[in-house]
């Protein structure tokens, strides 16, 4: 009896806590938003004020997005040039609208992608002495991660590029069918004893291990037709009225449903990103609403934010020339 008296005050006074730090929490932002509005300005003016007045990044990191955004300048023409489409995604589309660039705390770039373009983009950089398409598959996240690079392997900047199929539709009901079977992968990959000498390297590019790339490669394929024959994905653009996150990417709860119409993607507009034009989505700000909720409130990850590139490798002496080198290129 006297545990759980001890249990039942604990819990109240958690409740209470809680309610006492959300409070604090709406009483701050009530003090900032009226702290930074400029004369009768409206808050929500005042919020998207602050935001784009946000200082940028410094040092290492600020060189590191310098580099990327150099790069997605170069992959905005290649891809051009390729015939091919991307857009932003995630964080790299919320700076893009949020401040006209990199967030200031972020430090990669995320665009989407049709399989068919990645397709001939890996094909085009294989052709290209300037670049490379680094293939690896994931053992953490279970996903295929691509990304385009520059042929120095000693610059670190990158390209994340994220895979699309086309769909019937952009029903909830659809992607939770994905996801169920997404799940069903990763179950068949964690038990193939044929697949542990993946578990042990973790990351596994095709020239370490052909052979078990090959297997991994092919188990992801074998789960992607499985999703055609279930009419969850299409393998062309035909009868086609959504695009849906492929099931060779990575997934958290978190992410939401990353599945769409065609017309909230296509056609792709442009915004500005660290002076000049990059492809968004046709309806980015309602995706952008329907990731994040309100984006001009103030974020939680700004010391959380996971670092795509160490910061010791940043300070590497060899690592910033060779960004440099980009930078001052032609």
């Amino acid at each position: 009896m006297d545990l759980q008296k001890r249990c039942s005050e604990l819990n109240y006074s958690i409740r209470a806590m809680n309610v006492d730090l959300e409070t604090h929490d709406v009483h701050s932002k009530l003090l900032l938003w009226d702290a930074v509005r400029d004369g009768e300005e409206d808050v929500e003016s005042a919020k998207k004020h602050f935001f784009g007045r946000l200082p940028r990044a410094e040092g290492d990191l600020r060189l590191l997005q310098q580099g990327n955004s150099r790069l997605l300048f170069e992959f905005d023409k290649f891809c051009e040039e390729t015939g091919v489409c991307y857009w932003l995604m995630f964080g790299s589309l919320l700076g893009a609208v949020r401040h006209g660039g990199f967030i200031p705390w972020d430090d990669d770039l995320d665009v989407g992608m049709m399989r068919e373009d990645v397709q001939a983009v890996v094909a085009a950089a294989e052709r290209d002495e300037r670049y490379r398409v680094s293939s690896v598959f994931d053992w953490h996240a279970h996903c295929w991660q691509l990304r385009f690079m520059y042929s120095d392997e000693m610059n670190p900047c990158f390209v994340d590029l994220f895979v699309f199929d086309y769909s019937e539709n952009d029903g909830s009901a659809s992607f939770e069918q994905m996801l169920s079977l997404r799940a069903e992968m990763i179950d068949e990959m964690d038990a193939k004893e044929s697949l542990s000498g993946w578990r042990g390297a973790s990351y596994l590019a095709e020239s370490e291990d052909a052979s078990l790339y090959g297997e991994i490669r092919d188990t992801f394929q074998r789960y992607r037709l499985k999703a055609e024959k279930l009419n969850l994905i299409k393998p062309t653009s035909c009868d086609a009225g959504g695009i849906t996150w492929s099931l060779e990417n990575c997934y958290t709860a978190s992410d939401g449903i990353l599945a769409y119409t065609l017309d909230d993607v296509f056609p792709l507009k442009r915004l500005p990103f660290e002076g000049f034009e990059v492809a968004v989505p046709r309806n980015y700000f309602s995706l952008l609403e329907k990731g994040y909720g309100d984006i001009y409130e103030l974020p939680k990850d700004i010391h959380t934010h996971y670092e795509h590139v160490a910061k010791s490798d940043l300070a590497k002496e060899e690592t910033r020339s060779a960004i440099k080198r980009k930078l001052l290129a032609d």
